[in-house]
């Protein structure tokens, strides 16, 4: 069968950016998982065994079912199944690239189809989270195809699909907003019939979700709109997401998109080719309502945008190259700036993005996990161990942290208010014959539990061993012999 040279190109080219972002991804699986990570994890075996003892359980009402949806089918229970999720993840980050393509061949040609998923391929942001095992990638897929379809002028499928992005996730609503604008910018006649379509569309398919099931909107305005219960854990920084753009794109990257800007600025207001809007028009949705609505800036809370910043690069680079033609020294500029985005890519550090954007994430879900590998270790199956707060992940969090339930086989777990004096949790010990304890301490003053610990260490327990910012004893002689005596012994010999 012959195939047109241009449509050649064009399927070559999607080959080839197709290869480099599975590449740079198949890296990042077994990553480390992180809070909201383990969590989902949590919270959906807690729901698929019917277990609502499990403290985690009812966070499967928290977010809309479609993601975890397709979780049951991957074999929940048995092991190896982050890794089956990541991978579930990857896939809807794979499905988002392919829409991304078709959509830039659509507005630009197969050469800006090229660009913006190779930038997309090639973004730090894009390869550090699409492997993560959150709800993101599956909005964006469906937000993504919802706005090719309204560039299609399909509108009832295009509110199909951001109803079906809405049951994945709420930042679906960055995609309704942007839908909005773009009937406006694109001068769509009947504009209120259509968006009369859209909404009711959503509203049909979505609010049996919403009105009887989740447990968000109870939530939304802590989440989203109270800085002072969550400022110590997330940025509240307007300028927060902005800043994030280098260690999100890249250098070499960040220099197509702002170039990328200029160009489609002139395209829009000088040459009229309201089709280029469609880019910046997503981008902006998300950043202006992240940056000056929801007060409190959670990293991923941009991911919607990322691959509309990646089709703005790409635009950056059709410019270069309609420059290079015209100018000797332009080509050598031009593949210099796509080599350094290259070599960005492949020398990504999964580790190094995560600790740079969210560090104390990273070394919460970091210290989680070797203290449960410790106990995993030391511990017997019919030891019982006793923790205090997780108070390195700040106030909010200051509970059961779901990334050590998920490494940690040790059970039961009891945990304590870390506040309590060293008497109170010695005999809490003794009461529930209890083998290990854990002070799971923090280096921020308001929050660490140095107080109890050096009470601990003062008392008949002695010198802990250290893990991490963790303070652990083995304590079973506490129940085993007399207490009392020991008691009065350790403070004969004080005095």
């Amino acid at each position: 069968m012959h195939i047109p040279r241009d449509k050649a190109k064009y399927i070559l080219g999607l080959v080839i950016v197709s290869l480099i972002f599975v590449a740079l991804r198949l890296k990042t699986l077994n990553h480390l998982l992180m809070y909201d990570e383990a969590r989902n994890i949590i919270s959906l075996r807690a729901f698929f065994s019917n277990n609502s003892a499990n403290p985690f359980y009812w966070n499967y009402f928290f977010h809309p079912p479609l993601y975890v949806t397709f979780a049951g089918v991957l074999a929940p229970f048995k092991a190896g199944f982050d890794v089956r999720m990541e991978s579930l993840s990857l896939l809807f980050a794979y499905l988002t690239l392919m829409i991304v393509y078709v959509m830039s061949a659509r507005l630009g040609g197969r050469k800006y189809a090229f660009l913006s998923g190779l930038f997309l391929s090639l973004m730090p942001a894009s390869i550090a989270y699409d492997s993560w095992i959150k709800r993101d990638g599956l909005a964006s897929a469906l937000g993504y195809l919802a706005i090719l379809l309204l560039l299609r002028r399909k509108f009832l499928w295009c509110a199909v699909a951001l109803s079906f992005s809405m049951l994945a996730k709420e930042s679906a609503v960055f995609f309704i907003m942007a839908a909005t604008v773009l009937l406006f910018v694109l001068r769509e006649d009947g504009i209120q019939k259509k968006l009369a379509i859209i909404y009711g569309t959503i509203f049909v398919l979505t609010s049996w979700w919403y009105v009887f099931f989740s447990s968000m909107p109870k939530f939304i305005f802590d989440i989203y709109f109270s800085v002072d219960k969550f400022a110590p854990v997330w940025a509240n920084s307007p300028l927060y997401y902005c800043g994030k753009l280098l260690p999100d794109m890249g250098l070499p990257i960040l220099i197509f998109f702002i170039t990328g800007v200029g160009y489609l600025i002139h395209l829009i207001f000088q040459e009229k080719q309201y089709k280029w809007a469609i880019p910046p028009v997503v981008a902006l949705c998300v950043y202006i309502t992240s940056s000056l609505v929801i007060g409190c800036k959670t990293p991923w809370l941009s991911l919607s945008a990322v691959p509309a910043l990646a089709m703005v690069a790409g635009a950056g680079g059709l410019y270069l190259i309609a420059i290079a033609k015209k100018h000797k020294f332009f080509p050598a500029i031009f593949t210099l700036f796509l080599i350094f985005s290259i070599l960005g890519g492949i020398s990504f550090s999964y580790e190094k993005y995560h600790i740079s954007t969210y560090a104390n994430g990273w070394s919460g879900a970091n210290y989680s996990k070797e203290l449960a590998l410790y106990l995993n270790k030391a511990s017997k199956d019919d030891e019982r161990l006793m923790l205090t707060q997780f108070s390195y992940w700040g106030k909010p969090f200051c509970q059961m942290c779901p990334v050590f339930l998920y490494y940690s086989d040790v059970k039961p777990v009891y945990i304590i208010d870390g506040r309590d004096s060293a008497g109170e949790v010695t005999k809490g010990i003794v009461d529930n014959k209890i083998s290990w304890l854990a002070v799971i301490d923090s280096p921020d003053e308001q929050v660490n539990f140095h107080p109890l610990v050096k009470s601990l260490e003062d008392s008949v327990l002695g010198e802990p061993c250290s893990v991490g910012y963790s303070r652990i004893w083995k304590t079973d002689a506490l129940w085993r012999q007399n207490v009392n005596s020991i008691w009065l012994k350790k403070r004969a010999k004080n005095k």
